[in-house]
């Protein structure tokens, strides 16, 4: 195991430069010293030197700057590599990182499709690399006293969740798109609309808090289309779903509903709660954008069937207490409590020591096999195993992203 990670962030956009940079300045300054960022690569030099700057002035690191990944991959001296990508592009260049026997941090969701991320899992596997998928809505304070609330029978067996969000934002004709959202937008680059791009969060969480998933039925919807709006249409494409119903049960026995439209003028509604056999918790954010995808990331309260009540501080409190130390800071190395920090630590601990990531390949696939749940059952019209949906047996949906990045 090398004393210090050398580490390269291929892709330096706003999420490389402003949480993961970020964040690993924060464990520098925490007293986590096991790693130097030493080179910053995007095809637009600008960004790369952008991060590189934060980088100098906060971690006293001086990263060289790369504009193509394969010099970069080629040239430098590399243990490890971040890559924050659009999601396209996850397969490709994941797939040459790993079979360079570098390990690996990629962002959500894995890839832009299942076919993509099972190469990427499979060349992990290959390579015996480290394979950690950045998912930092589960570090937080906040799904950490949720998911210990649920699991140590604080509230008992949980048994069923709704999540709700009703709101009306309709496309704007002659919009200029900044560049992220373009690309995400483009089913191909993306791989879907907002079930599969913050949805990852949203299942990787239900996966956290209820375990192995069973069976999506689901409808989908585009309302609000682009037909008339040319300069839209050519920045975006086809339609994507602004509206989905679907119920989502688990090998467990919870079962939920997801809920969400932006093509619903009028009245605007909002929920997120989890019920269990002796209580519920419920995500208190009702006017948070994010919340109908970020469980529990603002405020939340637990609520016992003999009336006893938790707010976020009590329930955080609570959590605190029951656990041991070393628990304790597994969840918050160093004391650090920010997310995006915590999920860099934990795949630089398991770089270190050679254990697995807390969420490695195989669990981000699974997570995104129930986003691509949600797809293939609104195509095929039918409930849909999940575990079907990740071997590939359903794929519809899927095909002609695979087909367009030659997975086919």
């Amino acid at each position: 195991m090398p004393d210090k990670i050398k580490l390269a962030i291929i892709g330096c956009g706003g999420i490389a430069r402003n949480r993961h940079v970020t964040g690993l300045t924060l464990l520098k300054n925490a007293g986590f010293d096991r790693f130097e960022l030493v080179a910053a690569c995007d095809v637009n030099r600008e960004q790369a030197e952008l991060l590189a700057q934060h980088a100098r002035e906060h971690q006293g690191a001086n990263p060289t700057i790369y504009t193509d990944w394969q010099e970069c991959i080629q040239k430098e001296k590399l243990d490890a590599v971040d890559i924050c990508l659009p999601h396209g592009l996850h397969h490709t260049v994941g797939v040459a990182c790993l079979d360079s026997k570098l390990d690996v941090i990629m962002e959500k969701p894995l890839a832009v499709t299942l076919r993509a991320g099972r190469r990427l899992c499979e060349a992990a596997d290959r390579n015996k690399r480290v394979f950690a998928v950045a998912v930092p809505k589960r570090r937080m304070a906040q799904q950490r006293a949720a998911h210990w609330a649920l699991t140590s029978g604080l509230v008992g067996k949980p048994r069923t969740f709704f999540t709700l969000a009703t709101t009306y934002r309709p496309i704007v004709p002659n919009q200029q798109l900044r560049p992220a959202m373009v690309w995400r937008r483009d089913r191909a680059m993306g791989g879907g609309g907002m079930v599969m791009d913050s949805g990852f969060h949203y299942c990787d969480s239900l996966q956290y808090f209820f375990g192995e998933p069973d069976q999506v039925y689901a409808e989908a919807r585009a309302f609000e289309g682009v037909e008339g709006m040319p300069k839209m249409r050519e920045q975006i494409g086809p339609e994507r779903e602004d509206t989905w119903t679907a119920i989502l049960s688990f090998k467990n026995g919870v079962v939920g509903s997801w809920s969400y439209t932006t093509a619903a003028p009028g009245k605007n509604l909002q929920s997120s709660i989890i019920y269990a056999s002796d209580g519920s918790i419920e995500d208190t954010a009702n006017e948070h954008p994010y919340q109908p995808f970020h469980w529990f990331e603002m405020t939340m309260e637990a609520k016992l069937k003999d009336g006893t009540t938790y707010d976020t501080e009590q329930l955080s409190a609570a959590h605190k207490a029951a656990v041991s130390p070393a628990e304790w800071g597994r969840l918050f190395p160093y004391g650090v409590t920010e997310a995006f920090a915590i999920e860099i630590w934990d795949f630089m601990d398991a770089v270190l020591t050679g254990r697995k990531p807390e969420v490695d390949g195989w669990d981000a696939l699974t997570s995104q096999a129930i986003n691509e749940a949600v797809y293939e059952s609104a195509v095929c019209g039918q409930a849909v195993k999940v575990a079907d949906v990740a071997a590939g047996k359903y794929s519809a949906y899927q095909d002609d992203i695979d087909r367009h990045w030659g997975l086919i």
